[in-house]
């Protein structure tokens, strides 16, 4: 008996399908958030894990001198990173966003686990690449888990800068007042306030209405006047939002808050930056923040030309999707849907590199739901579940579902300026970061939203279709590249200002001399727009799901190679021979 279990073992141990690493796979789960420690431990572990399909590298450190990660997944065996249309995925470039981070992990270890076993998953791997930064801003993502702070906390860099005004640099930050670890809110009583109790709730406040006496005056985050210039927390660390310190109509101070002092003078989107500039294959981009529940795309003020209707099209086509993958999430421009910005990502990638991006803002205040509250009120598209909770509600959610851990009630405290006040109000994981029992179907939906899109970069995929013997030993060739993707093999924007050189379809033999070439408009009218110099080599493009042919006069006999080579699509090849 104990012979045959250990025969069915080893049947079993042969038999199993194995990925490309099964042995020493890394446990990683997705019900709690990594701090920055934890993230660089999970890409190591997955580094060693996956080392056929992995290379992980420092992209440059951090004004804290931490390392801004980039681990690039592809399947080396079938062609380098770098020769295959790329993927480009990063997260947390606001440090308080910390969820995007998440997503950017469970991209990288749904695509390594899945190689392998899910057929789409391995032929992705094998035919294209992805860039993945998990944190941007890894100085104040890490102190998001190590310092007090709060859900508003955090979001630049961390530069030093002197806001007030005053010659010193971050001297008046938040304060923890009441040593709980974190940086809540601060209340005082005043009868000619703004603010009064609401009637269901002694926890919310809500503005009082024209005649009406007040009860509250919201003070500041929790905090001091540490310098002694009668205002409190007017000198936060930093500040230098590096979503708006990108080299594309970056603006000044005066214009856009938080741009810093000229593009690029963060440290991290530098070295960001000159990533991207280096890996030209890179076709797509998702750059995720919160929240809002947004898939975002320019432009992002009126400075900014409007997109050629052929990228609309590729645009809208894939936010589609995301709506439909993600539900509630919705797919919106950032001008016109939400408000003006200057100097953010997905412009810079799209107007100065021809790159698709989209911006994904995670989690929806919707999903803090307790339905039960005034059912009458529902959201704008006629959906209950899809409005935005009131207060009340988001405190029954947290009564109910959370046992009150989202929200520090109202206490007393002795503040050195205002005499007795209260502290309290909504914690880290509350507002703009859902609790960690939420986060498996957010992280799912959105990585398989980023791996769908992936399949949709440029696809091409060649044949000869005719060969035509014209006599004196010349032939006719005509081949014909076919793009199977909803991406372009160039954009609009990039074919428009030669942002990137074009693709180049062409055709040689050892004994094989081409003596005309040309795009072929109309194969029953032999209309072809035919190329003045190196006949051999045609420069072209092909749009979404579209077909380019092309014709070549060819004098000699013998096999011959036909190539599609574009930056973006990689390189396609298909052999012929004329007789």
């Amino acid at each position: 008996m104990k012979k045959l279990s250990l025969i069915m073992v080893v049947l079993f141990l042969f038999c199993c399908p194995r990925s490309e690493t099964m042995a020493g796979t890394p446990q990683l789960t997705w019900d709690h958030y990594y701090d920055q420690e934890m993230v660089t431990d999970a890409l190591k572990q997955m580094h060693k894990a996956w080392p056929n399909l992995t290379e992980l590298q420092s992209l440059g450190q951090s004004a804290e001198g931490r390392d801004i990660w980039c681990l690039t997944i592809t399947n080396e065996k079938t062609g380098s990173a770098e020769s295959k249309p790329a993927m480009y995925v990063d997260g947390a470039i606001h440090g308080n966003e910390i969820q995007a981070t998440e997503v950017c992990l469970y991209t990288a270890w749904t695509l390594l686990t899945k190689y392998g076993q899910w057929d789409r998953i391995t032929e992705l791997l094998d035919e294209k690449s992805f860039y993945i930064i998990p944190t941007i801003n890894v100085d104040n993502r890490a102190r998001f888990f190590t310092d007090p702070g709060g859900y508003s906390i955090g979001r630049s860099a961390r530069i030093p800068y002197d806001d007030d005004g005053d010659g010193l640099l971050d001297e008046d930050p938040p304060n923890d007042l009441d040593g709980d670890g974190r940086i809540l809110q601060m209340r005082i009583k005043d009868p000619n306030g703004k603010w009064k109790t609401h009637p269901d709730d002694p926890r919310v406040m809500v503005r009082v209405k024209h005649g009406e006496k007040g009860e509250w005056t919201r003070l500041y985050q929790e905090g001091i006047d540490d310098d002694g210039d009668g205002r409190i927390n007017e000198d936060h660390p930093g500040y230098l939002d590096m979503n708006r310190n990108w080299g594309y109509l970056w603006q000044p101070r005066s214009v856009q808050t938080g741009s810093g002092d000229f593009p690029f003078s963060a440290s991290n989107t530098k070295a960001v930056a000159d990533f991207i500039l280096q890996r030209p294959n890179i076709a797509f981009g998702f750059a995720f923040h919160n929240y809002g529940g947004m898939f975002l795309r320019g432009p992002g003020s009126k400075l900014s030309p409007p997109l050629p209707s052929d990228d609309l099209l590729v645009f809208d086509y894939l936010g589609r999707e995301g709506e439909r993958t993600v539900p509630g999430y919705r797919y919106l421009v950032s001008m016109s849907d939400l408000y003006t910005t200057y100097g953010d990502f997905d412009e810079f990638m799209y107007q100065i590199f021809g790159i698709y991006a989209y911006v994904g803002e995670l989690y929806m205040s919707s999903q803090i739901a307790y339905r039960g509250y005034r059912e009458d009120t529902i959201g704008k598209d006629g959906n209950l579940w899809s409005r935005r909770p009131g207060y009340v509600e988001r405190q029954q959610f947290n009564d109910h579902l959370m046992m009150g851990e989202m929200f520090t009630e109202w206490h007393s405290f002795e503040h050195p300026s205002y005499g007795e006040i209260e502290i309290g109000g909504w914690r880290e994981f509350s507002v703009r970061s859902s609790p960690a029992w939420m986060l498996p179907d957010m992280l799912h939906r959105n990585a398989m939203f980023v791996i769908w899109t992936a399949g949709q970069m440029p696809k091409v995929s060649l044949e000869v279709f005719e060969v035509v013997n014209l006599g004196g030993n010349l032939h006719r060739v005509r081949a014909r590249a076919i793009n199977s993707g909803a991406v372009p093999t160039l954009s609009s924007r990039s074919r428009e200002m030669n942002l990137v050189r074009a693709d180049q379809f062409s055709l040689q033999g050892k004994n094989v001399k081409v003596l005309s070439g040309g795009l072929l408009l109309d194969s029953h009218l032999n209309n072809v727009e035919p190329v003045e110099f190196r006949p051999w080599r045609v420069g072209t493009f092909i749009s979404a799901f579209g077909t380019r042919e092309v014709q070549w006069i060819v004098e000699g006999t013998g096999k011959f190679q036909v190539k599609y080579d574009g930056v973006k699509c990689g390189i396609s090849t298909v052999e012929g021979q004329v007789h």
